[in-house]
């Protein structure tokens, strides 16, 4: 055999085990998908195929890095980002009132049914079931790995120009365990280019092995320590960030509202036996020690935004499993969060749209 129909023949091969390898992972993927969430209690009883679905979904969301944005138009079964890069539906032409609700994973909603069980969406069923004569637009900002810096950045240079009454920034997690180094900035690192780089290929066999093995670092650790320097230069950051943003808001007569968000540990609630494990994982107790500082700094953005609201305690009289790590949390988690923020909010929208 010649030179030339060897080297062919290699080729061959080469691609009919690339084609096998990626076949055999896509099977395990189906079957076994890379979620942490998948054998939680929150979704125990949930179709098999439904929570594949929903993870598969998330696998699959592309977004730009610098600046932090939500690619547009993208449409799987359980989550759609409309042209504008917002999740849900397409913005309305006439609407009375429009919220933004801006935040990171758990305002955008990760690891939820659907477009309408995330804290927006529950939010605006809430709003069509009480004002049906008004057309109240909630608008969920939410981008996986949004923090207090990236989403004035968002708020300054994109929400502004939607013409909204009120913005929402729901917020904490994501700041309370940032890198202080890279707070006020973002940069790709060449890591931070081949993730994203496998994560927008079609081909799974890289964005399987790239998952087990994310999934493989935080299970492999008995606990994830929480790092607790530099939090009251973090504090600061978020306090100054804040107040900087509600002040550019005001002076667009936007309302704002900035709610600390509740994590697994804050508040007084009875933890299930999957919480309570998650809780020693995370190292939660060290978190919610530190995370008091935030709360701390609630007062003082009175002075800058319309109201604050401080929703740690939102879940003290629940006793079922409602996180499935250390933030993330259930549909139902979801819900009980948008009618506290509904009960405190709508007054001052009805006040409002009175006028």
């Amino acid at each position: 055999m010649g030179y030339k129909k060897q080297f062919f023949l290699y080729i061959l091969l080469f691609l009919i085990l690339i084609v096998t390898i990626e076949s055999v992972v896509r099977i395990y993927d189906h079957y076994y998908p890379s979620c942490s969430f998948y054998e939680s209690d929150v979704f125990a009883e949930m179709d098999d195929e439904l929570k594949r679905i929903i993870c598969h979904d998330n696998g699959k969301l592309k977004w730009s890095l610098n600046p932090l944005r939500l690619d547009p138009n993208q449409h799987f079964e359980t989550i759609n980002v409309n042209s504008n890069g917002f999740r849900g539906p397409e913005l309305q032409d006439n609407f009375d009132y429009r919220i933004f609700v801006v935040g990171g994973s758990t305002a955008f909603g990760v690891g939820t049914t659907s477009d309408s069980n995330t804290i927006p969406g529950y939010l605006q069923q809430l709003f069509n079931e009480k004002f049906p004569e008004r057309n109240i637009e909630v608008i969920n900002a939410g981008i996986p790995k949004a923090y207090s810096f990236t989403e004035s950045e968002l708020i300054k240079n994109s929400l502004i120009n939607y013409n909204p009454d009120m913005i929402i920034i729901y917020d904490g997690w994501n700041d309370i365990t940032h890198s202080y180094d890279e707070f006020q900035s973002i940069e790709n690192t060449s890591t931070d280019d081949l993730i994203r780089l496998i994560n927008r290929s079609d081909y799974s066999t890289p964005k399987v092995l790239l998952q087990q093995y994310f999934n493989y670092q935080r299970t492999s650790t008995s606990v994830i320590e929480f790092d607790t320097s530099f939090i009251s230069e973090k504090t600061n950051l978020w306090n100054n960030q804040l107040e900087e943003t509600c002040k550019i808001i005001k002076t667009n007569n936007i309302e704002t509202t900035i709610i600390l968000q509740p994590l697994l540990g804050t508040g007084n609630k009875i933890l299930s036996n999957e919480e309570m494990y998650y809780y020693e994982h995370y190292d939660s107790e060290t978190m919610v020690k530190y995370y008091e500082s935030y709360a701390g700094n609630l007062e003082k953005l009175t002075n800058s935004c319309n109201q604050t609201l401080d929703l740690r305690n939102v879940f003290d009289h629940y006793k079922e499993t409602i996180y499935y790590d250390a933030g993330h949390m259930s549909d139902f988690g979801n819900k009980i969060i948008a009618s506290q923020i509904y009960e405190q909010l709508s007054p001052l929208i009805k006040n409002e749209i009175s006028q």
